[in-house]
């Protein structure tokens, strides 16, 4: 059966990777990202496949977010893929500590993603499949840091995390599922080219754990791409 999926900073890598495969399986995909306008890619994308709708979303903007609830009214929406993710600055460790840095990074990879989970929710609960999938990071762990830095990255993640726990046990009543799910190290611009796996593969991976797990899913578990799973 078709779904109707939401996926934000659908416009480069992992995000674009998402919309290709999940749209070639028949899905229906809003394809969100800052931008539309420069994402040369996905707007090709869209101009080959009907299924594809791409539209504006900054999950910084809280208007933004506000005007894709909008115009999303009623629609339901079966999987909403909360993507968007930014690294921020390198080298983020003793004598490089930016509040600056810390904040961007908590607003895009935490706050943004519980307010498009939240201002999407009425749309998620009269869909059939109900699902809120987030892609953290092993980073995020706290018991798997074993060798330090990144503070920032690793804190925005770390929020992400406890923040879709809360969430999850809060909608688990109106019969929503959410997972929590690691990547991978992906050649993407955010990956590096040294990354362990492509995008495809990184997210033909993840599919079929998000199949496998989107029925009893509520985000007390840090999945893998490869089913395994990563400690608190």
């Amino acid at each position: 059966m078709s779904k109707n999926i939401v996926i934000s900073g659908a416009n480069r890598g992992i995000g674009l990777e998402f919309t290709r495969e999940l749209s070639n399986a028949g899905h229906n995909i809003f394809a969100c990202c800052r931008q539309p306008e420069n994402a040369e890619a996905l707007l090709k994308m869209a101009q080959e496949n009907k299924n594809i709708q791409v539209l504006p979303l900054d999950v910084c903007d809280e208007t933004s977010i506000k005007n894709l609830q909008t115009s999303l009214k009623g629609q339901a929406i079966d999987w909403l893929i909360n993507n968007a993710g930014i690294s921020g600055e390198s080298g983020v460790t003793i004598g490089n500590i930016h509040a600056d840095n810390f904040l961007r990074l908590l607003h895009t990879n935490c706050v943004g993603a519980i307010q498009l989970a939240d201002a999407l929710l009425d749309n998620i609960v009269i869909s059939n499949d109900k699902l809120v999938v987030n892609i953290t990071s092993r980073m995020g762990s706290i018991s798997d840091n074993t060798s330090g830095r990144s503070y920032a990255y690793r804190s925005s993640k770390a929020a992400l995390n406890a923040v879709m726990r809360s969430f999850a046990i809060d909608v688990k009543d109106q019969g929503v599922n959410v997972i929590l799910i690691h990547p991978g190290w992906v050649q993407t611009r955010m990956g590096g080219e040294d990354g362990a796996l492509t995008a495809e593969e990184s997210v033909g991976a993840m599919l079929n754990v998000i199949e496998q797990h989107r029925n009893n899913a509520h985000a007390d578990t840090i999945l893998r791409f490869d089913g395994d799973t990563i400690n608190w």
